[in-house]
């Protein structure tokens, strides 16, 4: 269960950080660069990046302790 939690956390953050990057991009391409969206592109960078870490950490501790499973 661990194992497919761990999994879809990892998907879920670089997905977030995927989209944060795009939503990032398009703030930057207006003129008035301190735009929400630049705000908001940048936070979903970051935690889809912290998303995706834990959960490939998590998915690589699970494979180490249940090799089987």
């Amino acid at each position: 269960m661990m194992k497919e939690i761990s999994s879809i956390l990892a998907a879920v953050g670089l997905v977030l950080a995927s989209v944060g990057l795009v939503v990032y991009g398009i703030g930057v391409a207006f003129a008035d660069t301190g735009s929400f969206q630049v705000d908001a592109g940048a936070w979903m960078m970051i935690i889809g990046v912290i998303l995706a870490i834990i959960g490939i950490a998590a998915y690589v501790k699970e494979a180490r302790e249940n090799p089987s499973a």
